[in-house]
């Protein structure tokens, strides 16, 4: 009888603790939409109205916008069939490799997020030509956490393990993964000459749930030249954004 008081007594103790710590069972965290930051660290980054930042030097521009999954997926419509009333297997069912589309984990009425993605938009009207390295970007938190961009072969071996052995419809999906992500990535050794545009995704893995400021760093990009194509002015871009992370049983935009 004296133990099990003991016990009573600890798990009273534990509870009143954890209420004590701040404690709401049932709630989980949550994103909001990523925002720029008002103020960007230097003076040719320029704040847009569509949460976009822009670099402008001269008559060039390089402009880096957040998507939303509800903006991917409505780009890539056709890639993310609505089905209801069955169970769906998020990489058999949706071909949009960014999201997972309208699939939801059972017992939960909202998608989970699958990748961090971003538009990158060349405008070059200045430079002879202008090259911007997909593999020289990276987004890096506040906290301390660190997140490279993921190219086209790593987005790929993602992919990889639901093909099934290259075999039905599995491999069918896979392969149109793949022509997607080649035609919607921003592409490797992409020079965007004079009078040219190129825009392209630029993705990252999901954020963990404590980064709230960050910064995406679009390092090393190659403004001139010398005769033998190597890069001799190069300018670093730091774009700021940030986010509001809070608890609650469900995401805002299903509240009431």
């Amino acid at each position: 009888m004296k133990k099990s008081g003991k016990i009573v007594f600890l798990t009273t103790v534990g509870a009143l603790f954890l209420l004590s710590c701040g404690t709401q069972f049932g709630l989980r965290p949550f994103a909001g939409p990523v925002e720029p930051k008002a103020t960007q660290e230097i003076a040719q980054l320029e704040v847009g109205d569509n949460r976009s930042i822009t670099f402008v030097k001269g008559r060039l521009e390089i402009n880096l916008r957040p998507l939303t999954d509800e903006i991917l997926n409505r780009q890539l419509a056709s890639y993310a069939p609505k089905k209801e009333g069955f169970y769906q297997n998020p990489y058999e069912s949706e071909v949009n490799p960014y999201t997972y589309g309208d699939w939801t984990p059972p017992e939960q009425q909202w998608a989970t997020k699958r990748f961090t993605v971003f538009n990158l938009n060349v405008k070059n009207y200045e430079f002879p030509k202008v090259l911007v390295d997909p593999a020289k970007i990276s987004l890096v938190s506040s906290n301390g956490r660190a997140y490279e961009a993921l190219t086209y072969p790593a987005m790929v071996e993602y992919y990889l393990p639901y093909s099934w052995s290259n075999a039905g419809n599995l491999y069918l999906n896979f392969e149109e993964r793949k022509d997607i992500l080649q035609k919607t990535l921003y592409k490797a050794k992409q020079f965007i000459f004079s009078g040219q545009e190129y825009n392209g995704y630029i993705v990252f893995p999901p954020l963990h749930d404590d980064v709230k400021k960050f910064e995406v760093r679009v390092e090393g990009v190659s403004l001139r030249f010398n005769f033998r194509n190597e890069s001799v002015e190069t300018v670093d871009i730091p774009y700021q954004f940030h986010r509001e992370v809070y608890m609650a049983k469900e995401p805002r935009s299903m509240e009431q």
